[in-house]
């Protein structure tokens, strides 16, 4: 008989368990499963699997009394129908709840769309409520083997033509006297920018609409705020009736804030469709967009799920409709992302102990579990972080998932490992698996194969550190969730997490391929209906263009993978020419972003009734203009079926002559290695001599390492300074150890070190046996463009004042060694350090430098 690996993990937890129990003399009690089964029944079981399903993952979790339980059960004070909370009889409510879902939607069922609409939510965020009831409902509607637990149902929108539309003008200062810069920023300006603008006095809140120096910016802020189309709704005129710092009375703010942009919007000129094209009927993303965040995901065994639609507030909900629900607090630095997410700059989103003891209870019953997180770590820089954890701090942790440079690092506790989890199981070096993108992670343990970490579908570790088997009995139920930091507020990490998942189960390589593929963030299909081409009604709509759509930022929408598909499984296609898709928003074309500018497809037998016909794979960037919540999509073509589009594309103005580049110098200085080649050339002192080697590698960075010359700077000639001064004291120390004129003296073979200072130098040659040596060596014969030898004698040894003259001026000053001796001791000592000087001068100058 062949034993499957989850048995093998059951009878290993049963046999640890077992032998725990044997060493132990105390007798102790296990904390109970703490799933959503243990509520109790106190009424007739239920009278069949489904019904059961039903108890387990719906009926428990919403018949509390500040729930659903509050109302619709006929033994409430306030006894509502439909009954499908029946307390004392789950087999009612279930009759009563099963008219009220739609298993083929999930998202359109009577329960999620009830609440989602504001009814009787328990978490304060309508859109909350209803993901975690949709949850409940996919719990209910799986089984243990689901492997695409959250299926789309695509339905047909409401088909609506592309109206004439008003649009943003390109500039604040466009449509005078009415531009933005004459009706709304002197408001936003005088009043808001306190907070709302980057240098805000207060504190600097985003978005920076009341920049006070920069009119242009503060009006690409400003322009999500600001519905052209109905003033009143406009989120600067809704926050002054919201009492937000009014400046005066908020009710005669908001109608003057209103009036300004009535005055803005009034100037606006709609855009009219032009009726020579050949487009599609148009779509708007949040009232047509079917959302298809998540979908076709494996989440047969998620029990706590985190997807950051929220935006706004202080709690980032979890809504794998488990109970109890981890909800994370966020504290510090933590930014909401409108595509879904959370930014996290030094902050931390964390759940309580009571509710974080669920990681505890669900994980200790299966003796495995998958972590999965979507993120898109800040840099490569940081090093041991924690991007999230089960603990209380750096040294004590369940599990913990951390960062550190390119690695992604991930801690279990067990029998065999330390308090905090290590040995840590760490991608390997050399893969630089963690880059500063988005990335899909999955961590996953069980104790018979120990731990692993999948980067972007792709199996990184390779054996746990960890000898196997192991065993999580002695988990903690007191430690809390956290992300972004520990529970005590150390381990900072920076980056953004777009959605966190943690499964009771391992995750096999295809379920984790299987959601990898599925991405994350908010999501929508857009269906353009082209029907109309096809001898289709508006009554019975069925062939569309299917496109993946999603806010990109602030700024952009970025639309994928184009696909005709038909709604009716058994249509085949007659084959079709599709010819140079192009996006359309309120009333025009794009102007930039038309990746399926140039695309042509053939609807024949390619086309699958099950995935349609993939018609591009590249993506669109689209910019954003008033905003999705009114922005209205559209597509043209210039061929569709037997209609077509003779396009006269304009002709581009030509480019202006290229601006003259910056004059570059003729010449250029040597690169670090150069410099060290050079002087050690010079000096006769290899570059292998230790001392040199020594200020070489502590300088080495401070050297240049290009030869454009505008770019060398200060500290790069004090680095210069420093090797040549070493370079020329082993030189001076070398020579000065044998008798002159020995053949072992390398540069300065008749100088005569023995005399000090006042007496070494009182001649002509005896000057000259210090100081020609080291111009001989520095400059080369032939060469025009260096300096004059003569010159350079007289600033290092020259009797009398020497004069320089530069494109500044001229200027008298001592030589070098004529200032030296009359500044220093009589000694021998000083002798050889105006050697060493006179050797440095010249060796770390422009002569060695440039080339």
């Amino acid at each position: 008989m062949k034993i499957t690996k989850t048995a093998r993990i059951f009878l290993f937890s049963v046999l640890l368990a077992g032998l725990a129990a044997c060493e132990n003399t105390t007798e102790t009690v296990q904390n109970p499963f703490s799933g959503n089964n243990t509520n109790v029944n106190d009424g007739p079981p239920a009278a069949t699997e489904d019904a059961r399903r039903f108890e387990v993952n719906v009926w428990n979790n919403l018949k509390a009394e500040n729930r659903c339980g509050q109302c619709h059960t006929s033994t409430s004070s306030q006894a509502q129908e439909p009954y499908f909370m029946q307390t004392d009889d789950v087999n009612v409510a279930y009759s009563y709840a099963v008219p009220l879902v739609n298993l083929q939607d999930i998202p359109q069922s009577r329960l999620v769309t009830k609440v989602a609409e504001g009814h009787n939510c328990w978490l304060g965020v309508p859109s909350a409520c209803a993901d975690s009831i949709e949850s409940m409902i996919q719990n209910w509607a799986g089984s243990d083997n689901t492997t695409t637990a959250r299926a789309i149902q695509l339905t047909p929108p409401a088909i609506k033509q592309p109206g004439e539309s008003k649009n943003f003008p390109a500039s604040a200062t466009d449509n005078d006297p009415n531009s933005f810069e004459k009706t709304i920023y002197p408001l936003v300006s005088a009043h808001c920018s306190a907070c709302h603008y980057e240098e805000g006095l207060v504190q600097q809140q985003s978005p920076f609409f009341a920049n006070l120096v920069d009119v242009e910016s503060a009006y690409q802020a400003a322009r999500p705020k600001i519905n052209i189309d109905l003033p009143s709704d406009s989120r600067l005129v809704q926050r002054l009736l919201e009492q937000h710092n009014c400046w005066d009375d908020c009710a005669s703010n908001a109608a003057e804030m209103q009036a300004a942009i009535e005055a803005f919007a009034g100037a606006i000129s709609p855009d009219a469709v032009d009726p020579n094209w050949v487009f599609s009927k148009s779509l708007n993303l949040y009232e047509d967009g079917i959302i298809a965040s998540g979908g076709n995901r494996h989440e047969a065994n998620v029990f706590a799920m985190w997807e950051f639609k929220t935006g706004q507030g202080n709690i980032a909900y979890d809504t794998s409709g488990i109970e109890p629900a981890m909800h994370l607090t966020l504290n510090g630095s933590v930014d909401w992302m409108s595509s879904y997410g959370l930014d996290f700059k030094g902050g931390k989103a964390q759940a309580s102990t009571s509710t974080s003891k669920k990681l505890h209870d669900f994980i200790q019953a299966s003796g495995e579990y998958s972590i999965e997180a979507w993120v898109v770590p800040a840099n490569v820089t940081q090093e041991d972080t924690h991007i999230l954890g089960y603990g209380e701090g750096a040294n004590s942790r369940n599990f913990g998932l951390g960062q550190t440079l390119y690695n992604y690092d991930f801690t279990n506790r067990s029998d065999q490992s330390d308090a905090k989890g290590d040995p840590a199981l760490s991608t390997p070096d050399a893969r630089e698996a963690l880059q500063a993108n988005l990335q899909h992670v999955v961590a996953t343990y069980d104790p018979i194969e120990g731990r692993k970490i999948y980067v972007n579908g792709e199996l990184i570790t390779d054996n746990d550190p960890i000898g196997m088997p192991t065993s999580i009995a002695d988990w903690s139920d007191g430690y809390v969730f956290s992300l972004g930091s520990n529970a005590a507020n150390g381990q900072n990490w920076m980056g953004q997490v777009r959605m966190v998942a943690i499964h009771n189960k391992v995750l096999t390589p295809e379920q984790i391929t299987q959601n990898f593929e599925v991405g994350v963030g908010q999501k929508y299909y857009l269906l353009f209906w082209i029907g109309q081409f096809l001898g289709e009604s508006e009554n019975n709509p069925k062939s569309f263009i299917r496109m993946e759509v999603s806010q990109f930022d602030n700024y952009s929408y970025l639309f994928l993978k184009p696909t005709f598909i038909n709604l009716d499984p058994n249509w085949t296609p007659g084959g079709f020419t599709i010819k140079n898709l192009r996006i359309a928003v309120n009333g025009k074309e794009a102007v930039a972003g038309q990746s399926f500018g140039n695309m042509e497809a053939t609807i024949d037998n390619r086309y699958s009734a099950a995935e349609g016909q993939l018609l591009s794979d590249h993506g669109a960037v689209i910019a954003l203009e008033k905003g999705p919540e009114a922005d209205e999509f559209f597509l043209t073509f210039e061929v569709l079926a037997n209609q077509t589009y003779a396009r006269n594309d304009p002709v581009p103005t030509p480019p202006a002559p290229p601006a003259d580049a910056d004059p570059v110098p003729d010449i250029g200085v040597r690169t670090f290695e150069e410099i060290n080649a050079t002087i050690a050339r010079m000096t006769g002192v290899p570059i292998s001599n230790a001392a040199v080697q020594s200020v070489f590698d502590q300088y080495r960075q401070q050297l240049p390492t290009i030869e454009d010359i505008s770019s060398y700077l200060a500290s790069h000639q004090m680095a210069v300074a420093q090797l040549a001064l070493t370079s020329c004291s082993e030189r001076v120390d070398a020579d000065k150890a044998l008798p002159i004129g020995d053949s072992g003296r390398k540069l300065f073979v008749n100088f005569d070190f023995s005399q000090p200072a006042g007496s070494a130098f009182n001649s002509a040659t005896k000057v000259a046996n210090a100081v020609d040596p080291v111009i001989n060596a520095v400059l080369l014969t032939g060469v025009n463009t260096q300096p004059d030898a003569g010159e350079l004698q007289g600033l290092l040894g020259g009797s009398g004042n020497q004069t320089l003259t530069t494109s500044n001026g001229s200027y008298s000053y001592p030589s070098l060694i004529s200032e030296m001796v009359a500044s220093g001791a009589n000694t021998t000592d000083r002798t050889a350090q105006i050697v060493k000087a006179v050797c440095a001068a010249a060796v770390g100058s422009a002569a060695m430098l440039i080339q």
